[in-house]
């Protein structure tokens, strides 16, 4: 019976680990968006002469 219990489990740690592999990571498909985002919007502001918005923003850039 131990033999049975140790082929099952190979296989479904196996899986597990290839599920984890193939998924990307938040932080990798997140945060380069929200940096981009916050870029342009500095950029924004800067144009329309916002300084407060774009000192917030460059705060906030700064924590990402």
């Amino acid at each position: 019976m131990e033999t049975l219990k140790e082929e099952t489990i190979k296989p479904v740690t196996s899986w597990c680990r290839r599920s984890k592999q193939q998924k990307p990571s938040v932080e990798a498909t997140f945060y380069p968006e929200l940096r981009r985002w916050v870029q342009h919007t500095i950029i924004e502001a800067e144009r329309h002469g916002n300084f407060e918005r774009k000192d917030q923003l460059l705060s906030l850039l700064k924590d990402l």
